[in-house]
């Protein structure tokens, strides 16, 4: 079976910790796909991998290509998460489980695949989920309503890099606006996308004001992931 393989700029610049590096290019080939690389202390950009992770499942959308879902499923359940307080009950379509479901629909009668994606979502991630890397990424799942948005606060320490991602339900259009406490917008993404990413260095310590917005006719499960 001809497999498709994702060009190394989207983990290049994973690896530089930049969640809006580009858009990611494809070609095909014969290769395996890429595998996830490992964890280890000092050198994960968790954010950077969850993130990286929705453009490896959107890439394989495109292509129908179970492979590299497999491996953005592989690449989302690497990355440790504390669930946020306030989280809807069932689980959002971003998930490590959501991703390995849509693997295998798309692998459809292939056996063989089939098992090891099975393998894959059953193995209990040792070596990966270390303590080491702390509590992870605050997770986040929130049902937000059509034309409707959430806002909450968060408290970052100046000079320091706070970074807020959304993804949303596929085809909704979702946003982001960061403020600070004089309304001051510091960041908006509103692009007509799903998956919206705010990334900035605030200058000062103290709280900054959040705002998720679902600008869709239907409900969108929302997916909010921080650092």
């Amino acid at each position: 079976m001809k497999r498709t393989i994702l060009v190394a700029s989207l983990m290049a610049g994973m690896a530089a910790g930049s969640p809006t590096s580009g858009v990611a290019q494809a070609q095909t080939g014969t290769a395996a796909p890429p595998q996830p690389a490992a964890l280890t202390p000092g050198s994960a950009d968790l954010f950077a991998q969850a993130i990286a992770a929705r453009q490896v499942a959107d890439f394989a959308r495109r292509e129908r290509d179970p492979y590299a879902m497999l491996t953005a499923a592989r690449m989302l359940k690497q990355v440790p998460v504390t669930e946020g307080e306030g989280s809807a009950s069932g689980e959002a379509s971003f998930s490590p489980d959501g991703l390995f479901a849509e693997a295998k629909a798309l692998a459809r009668d292939d056996q063989t695949l089939l098992l090891q994606i099975r393998l894959s979502q059953s193995a209990s991630g040792r070596g990966v989920m270390a303590s080491a890397f702390g509590k992870g990424l605050v997770r986040r799942v929130l049902d937000v309503n059509p034309r409707n948005a959430y806002r909450f606060n968060v408290t970052a320490k100046g000079g320091e890099p706070l970074r807020i991602g959304a993804i949303g339900d596929i085809g909704t259009s979702m946003y982001i606006r960061l403020t600070d406490v004089s309304g001051k917008q510091l960041c908006l993404d509103d692009n007509a996308d799903y998956a919206p990413v705010c990334a900035v260095t605030p200058r000062a310590s103290g709280s900054y004001r959040v705002d998720i917005g679902n600008k869709s006719a239907s409900r969108s499960r929302t997916v909010i992931l921080s650092n």
